[in-house]
């Protein structure tokens, strides 16, 4: 919960209008009546449920002195819905929209301690006539039937039975209303609609104090076809509005069910059945308790997982629906939403376009920690997606962690162990939560933890068990754990694909292993589709599938120098075919792959190689050097001090014996190789002398090359500056214009 303060005691009170910590009320004034749907994103583990807990124990408190919810609430984990429903085209009596606004309707109808309940007779009404119609002979028509007609027709404190009472069902509780068959046979299953509403519409007295009469109800349906249908004709709200007929007593029923067939005719028949349906159950919650406005806290509705079908289907309608011009007054539905998305920080972004990740352009987005006072919401725009309030979930910063590790005063670590699980958590809060726990349950066992070791301490609840197997369990699943290890080292769907045919001949989810595992990675949001660089896009997760490889708890059966080697050989295969950019970019991959197998070299031969060619280009040389020192570290403890001590120049002797040609030049690229390549690695810290290093052997270099004078002495400045603040290292083309400008030639200059 570091960092989320704004949103739980600030932001939330301010939308329902209650305290969350007693019953004092807060003024309705930021938002006036059109309220956002708040929208929480974030990766895997960033907190998004836990922060829907701490909200349902504020609001709706299952334990406590004052147990139940404080103000009408609802929580629906949409993927557990989803799941639970079985939603599809052999069951033409339920939707994804209608499994989400039943529970809706049943939660949100549970009494409140000094505030009533809300009642839903406009949603009910819909919802039974859509769920009573059903096939003869299908069961699974018949169980939803069933499900939700015990649901709906069952007041909310009695909605758990007695132990050993069965549920009612449709018959025992609709079928006195269905009309007796001439012939003595079964009933007709058109009528089944017409029966439950017919039955609902009779006990209204009994279900609400505030009653909604049977008249008024149906009314509300007629001038809602009315209104839709003057949509059609182009005309604007309200104009040629001309009331509805009162409809007698013995047609209300029927009016009401006959929407039950244009549901059954599926597409966008049955789309416009649900946004009916939801309007109705907007219309409801401005019905009743609500009417008191400001003086009445507002309900609360908690969404979880809204980026599955059934989420993203309900808050469609939903914003859709409050989207509607002349839709006159508005509801006063809270609504807090959660949705799994990509890390989408400008230091982890590619170059593939997120749009089909993003189903909410107009959305109006802030920082977290900038709606603690005021959320700054309006509506701009007519766009559905304008109405929603999207708040990504941040990282959690270095002062959390070293919080985090001061929890024990007995322990001893080294002091750049949180910048190490910074650097390689990236702030990510499960991550960062798992690491620490691990360095302070081994710091009070040992003398020291080093930062080196941080990816191969053990779990503290676990016997023996890696704290990165527990973690990536948590993140991905242990299913496919070797070939996510494997996939982890490939650049792209091709690369993966290499590997597959070498190493993987099962399927994945009925699909060939890369492309199984491809699928699986976007549904989680750990990588942007098929154009995706690397396979696995998102940082942290690749480095923690890299290491399970590199240590051998990883790819069974593999061996990481085999498939460095390769992946090496399929990017210099493919750059043997390209030109240009493309040429270099697949040269740069396989350099990647031969310093990760820890040829070190032979890299810095090419290196050296290319940046002696006369036509060489600065910027293109700098990029190959950038992509080539990301590679991860082979494998081995012994790397950490033999690369520093290449960086600082100490092994310079050594390489002039084994390499008596290398002048100046090699021996700078070689320094310089290794310094970046270790100031790359999570684990590493590199100190000032090393950052000074970079700066000095960037500058040599410039001085030396013929053509990228400026081009390098600008990476001279910027790049051990972004080093050492933990940046990205900066590469811009327009720094070739920082060029001496020759001076004209005019009148009296040298002939």
């Amino acid at each position: 919960m570091y960092a989320r303060e704004p949103l739980l005691g600030q932001l939330v009170p301010r939308l329902v209008g209650l305290e969350r910590d007693h019953h004092r009320r807060r003024p309705h004034h930021e938002f006036a009546e059109d309220l956002p749907v708040v929208l929480l994103s974030g990766r895997h583990g960033t907190g998004k449920s836990a922060l829907l807990d701490d909200l349902q124990q504020a609001y709706a408190p299952g334990t406590g002195p004052w147990p139940g919810p404080r103000v009408p609430f609802a929580r629906i984990n949409c993927t557990e819905l989803q799941e639970r429903a079985r939603v599809g085209p052999e069951i033409s009596n339920s939707s994804c929209a209608v499994e989400v606004l039943v529970e809706l309707v049943t939660q949100l109808s549970k009494p409140v301690a000094g505030f009533g309940r809300l009642c839903f007779p406009r949603t009910t009404a819909g919802l039974l006539a859509v769920v009573s119609a059903r096939r003869p002979g299908n069961d699974e028509e018949l169980r939803v039937a069933d499900r939700h007609a015990a649901t709906l027709m069952t007041d909310p404190p009695d909605n758990d039975p007695p132990a050993g009472d069965p549920p009612p069902t449709w018959d025992t509780l609709f079928r006195a209303a269905l009309p007796v068959s001439p012939d003595g046979g079964s009933p007709d299953p058109a009528a089944f609609p017409e029966a439950a509403v017919r039955t609902f519409l009779a006990g209204q007295r009994r279900r609400c104090s505030r009653r909604l009469a049977s008249r008024h109800l149906v009314r509300w349906y007629e001038s809602y076809r009315s209104e839709a249908d003057n949509r059609l004709r182009g005309l604007p709200p309200g104009a040629a509005a001309v009331p509805p007929r009162p409809v007698p007593a013995v047609l209300r029923a029927p009016t009401v069910a006959r929407m039950c067939q244009e549901f059954h005719q599926g597409r966008g028949f049955r789309r416009g059945v649900e946004h009916m349906l939801t309007a109705a159950f907007l219309a409801d919650v401005r019905y009743g308790p609500l009417r008191r406005a400001n003086r009445a806290p507002r309900p609360l509705v908690l969404l979880d997982n809204v980026h599955t079908d059934a989420g993203r289907d309900f808050l469609e309608l939903l914003l859709e629906q409050r989207a509607r011009p002349g839709r006159g007054s508005h509801d006063q539905l809270v609504v807090i939403a959660t949705e799994l998305r990509g890390d989408d920080s400008p230091a982890t972004r590619d170059d593939t376009p997120d749009g089909e990740h993003d189903p909410y352009p107009a959305a109006v987005r802030r920082a977290l920690h900038d709606v603690g006072t005021d959320s700054r919401w309006t509506r701009a725009g007519t766009d559905p997606s304008a109405g929603v309030l999207l708040l990504p979930l941040p990282p959690l910063e270095t002062e959390h962690l070293e919080r985090m590790l001061r929890r024990d005063d007995r322990a001893s670590f080294d002091p750049y162990i949180a910048t190490a699980v910074h650097d390689l958590t990236r702030g990510h809060p499960m991550g960062v939560r798992r690491l620490c726990d691990a360095v302070v349950h081994r710091a009070g066992t040992e003398q020291w933890v080093a930062a080196e070791e941080l990816l191969d301490l053990t779990h503290p609840g676990g016997a023996g068990e890696s704290v990165i197997w527990r973690l990536l369990d948590t993140l991905v699943g242990s299913e496919n754990h070797d070939e996510l290890c494997l996939f982890s080292l490939a650049w792209d769907r091709e690369a993966a694909e290499q590997l597959a045919e070498r190493w993987v001949p099962r399927r994945i989810d009925g699909l060939p292993a890369a492309d199984g595992a491809a699928v699986q990675l976007e549904r989680e949001r750990w990588s942007r589709g098929p154009g995706s660089r690397p396979f696995i896009t998102d940082r942290f997760l690749r480095a923690l599938l890299v290491h399970q490889m590199r240590s051998g708890r990883g790819g069974r059966g593999v061996d990481w120098f085999g498939a460095h080697a390769l992946l090496a050989g399929h990017h210099r295969q493919r750059a043997e075919g390209r030109t240009g950019r493309a040429e270099r970019d697949e040269r740069s991959r396989s350099l990647w792959h031969r310093l990760a197998a820890g040829e070190a070299q032979e890299v810095v031969d090419r290196l050296h190689a290319e940046f002696l060619r006369a036509d060489g280009d600065a910027c293109d040389w700098l990029y190959i050097l950038r992509t080539v020192a990301h590679a991860p570290r082979p494998p081995g403890d012994a790397w950490f001090e033999q690369c520093q001590e290449v960086a600082r120049g100490r092994r310079d002797r050594l390489q002039l014996r084994a390499d008596p040609g290398a002048g100046l030049e090699k021996q700078a690229v070689n320094r310089l190789l290794h310094a970046l390549w270790y100031a790359a690695d999570e684990l590493a810290e590199a100190d000032r002398a090393l950052v000074d290093r970079i700066g000095q052997d960037l500058s040599f270099l410039s001085a030396q090359h013929l053509t990228g004078r400026a081009v390098l002495a600008q990476a001279a400045v910027r790049w051990p500056r972004a080093v050492r603040d933990g940046e990205d290292w900066p590469l811009d083309r327009r720094w070739q214009d920082d060029q001496p400008r020759r001076g004209r030639t005019g009148r009296g200059g040298a002939g």
